[in-house]
């Protein structure tokens, strides 16, 4: 992550953006159909959630767009547990969407889908498998199987993990890697640990931002941060409070330029989940509540408002697989101070300051703020998520299309 990476980051990034020039601006009505013999896909939905972020999200809004894109195939989703659906998705019994919860619902996701996914989907006839989440079932060789794999905490940041989780990601995620007749990953970075770590190449299909991550009016942003009860300037921080998230370098950070008096009116705003960093920095925060706001969990609606109120988000994770809220914020049109990796330069591009994701790393990214401007920054251009879900429908095609291949350990 040093600085003499970055033209080589920068290259990898910008082959990514060209990989589909023509789908980048598209829209689902004007992205054509993929003719398909009559086949029938599931999905592993057990990461789907009634408030979906990060993986869930990114599934789920891939899936809305696959029955427009594939019209020829009918889709079922294999749930663990009951969730609400809405938007698209809700529409599922008038199209070609099925909605399947299991039983065992008692069983850590991973089992179940070790345990029972692959009997459901045999007893339903499904001819393509779709995982999202880095476990494939085990499946009769005659369906294909199509992976995603979206990062590598487990390896990289194994404290993150409990136990159990772990365990499965050691003893399962290789061999269904190297099962899979199709490897899909959200970014480069990604990309390039699957190469590295399995010696297997992988198709890049990126999120896209949802369209509620626009700067809001006055009057909306007003209310949220009167609501939360923040008052500007302020730098906001959203993420878990997990090891890998760095956290408590980014709050010594802070401190440390409040104690120098570089910045005598900020707070320091965060959101996100307790994890197992908690400790640690509720004990950074403790005799600092005047100076930094913790917000806890905030409903996804809220996030556009703290984005666009921020000085800066500033993101200083040691590890991600893609970096989804460096790319929201920069769609609220706000700055952003974030590390400097290949996936942030592929979530953030050009409009970030990357910084090294030490205390003095961070320090040095927040003491730049002074010599940008203050309006809102210019957001790049936005991309759909049917373009993603077209890169997604045409290798569900492919396999539809493909012969047999053999594979040991099905």
């Amino acid at each position: 992550m040093s600085g003499s990476s970055a033209p080589k980051i920068q290259v990898a990034v910008d082959a990514i953006r060209a990989e589909n020039p023509d789908l980048l601006d598209a829209t689902r009505s004007e992205i054509t159909p993929l003719e398909t013999p009559r086949i029938h896909v599931g999905i592993d939905a057990t990461i789907w959630s009634n408030e979906p972020r990060g993986h869930s999200l990114y599934a789920m809004r891939l899936c809305e767009q696959l029955p427009y894109l594939l019209p020829n195939a009918t889709f079922t989703a294999f749930c663990q547990h009951k969730i609400h659906l809405d938007g698209e998705l809700a529409n599922w019994n008038l199209g070609s969407w099925r909605n399947v919860y299991g039983n065992a619902t008692w069983l850590p996701p991973v089992l179940w889908n070790k345990l029972v996914l692959g009997k459901l989907c045999k007893r339903d006839h499904v001819d393509i498998f779709w995982s999202p989440y880095s476990f494939l079932p085990k499946l009769p060789r005659k369906i294909r199987t199509l992976l995603t794999i979206l990062d590598f905490t487990s390896k990289i940041s194994p404290a993150s993990f409990d136990p159990l989780h772990l365990a499965a990601h050691r003893l399962f995620a290789a061999r269904d890697a190297r099962r899979a007749d199709s490897l899909l990953t959200i970014s480069e970075g990604t990309k390039q640990l699957i190469q590295q770590h399995y010696g297997l190449s992988s198709l890049v299909i990126p999120p896209a931002v949802d369209e509620i991550f626009s700067r809001p009016s006055n009057s909306t942003l007003s209310e949220t941060l009167a609501q939360y009860q923040i008052q500007t300037p302020y730098l906001f921080n959203i993420a878990a409070w997990e090891p890998r998230k760095n956290v408590g370098n980014l709050i010594r950070a802070f401190l440390t330029l409040k104690n120098q008096g570089k910045l005598p009116n900020h707070t320091l705003v965060l959101a996100g989940k307790p994890g197992r960093s908690s400790t640690e920095i509720q004990n950074l925060i403790q005799g600092h509540e005047k100076h930094i706001k913790v917000l806890g969990y905030v409903r996804r609606e809220h996030l556009p408002s703290l984005y666009a109120g921020a000085e800066a988000l500033v993101f200083p994770s040691l590890y991600e697989g893609f970096g989804m809220p460096v790319a929201e914020a920069i769609q609220c049109g706000t700055h952003v101070i974030t590390t400097d990796s290949i996936e942030l330069r592929q979530a953030g591009g050009k409009n970030c300051t990357y910084v090294q994701p030490t205390e003095e790393g961070i320090r040095h990214g927040i003491e730049t703020l002074g010599s940008l401007p203050r309006q809102p920054t210019e957001p790049p251009p936005r991309t759909s998520w049917a373009c993603r879900a077209a890169i997604l429908a045409k290798e569900i095609s492919q396999l539809a299309h493909a012969p047999l291949k053999s594979h040991s350990g099905h």
